[in-house]
């Protein structure tokens, strides 16, 4: 049997709520967790929050939260995938393409 860690949590990235009052969004309050991990899953968490600088609740809800599904990065326009990439203000080239073609090999 192994010995499981208990870990308390503060998380303070809760999603924003609507106020119906005034219509204004807000986070939620950290609310206060205990959960118990396995010898692996406290040594996970520690290499993260080492790596990151993090606190520990933030470390948890990181990792937890990368676990949701995200949005697909592939769109069909007109039968054709194309990429969905986000416009950070930077025009993507040709240039960059063949380069990102060649790393791949």
């Amino acid at each position: 049997m192994s010995a499981a860690t208990a870990l308390t949590v503060r998380s303070s990235d809760q999603p924003l709520v609507e106020n119906s009052e005034k219509g204004a969004k807000k986070r939620q309050p950290p609310r206060r967790i205990t959960i118990a991990l396995s010898p692996e899953a406290s040594r996970i968490v520690e290499l993260f929050k080492s790596a990151t600088g993090l606190s520990m609740s933030e470390a948890v809800s990181e990792l937890i939260e990368r676990t949701e599904p995200r949005p697909p990065r592939i769109k069909f326009v007109d039968g054709i995938p194309m990429a969905d990439i986000p416009m950070d203000g930077r025009w993507i080239t040709t240039e960059d393409v063949l380069r990102a073609q060649a790393e791949l090999g």
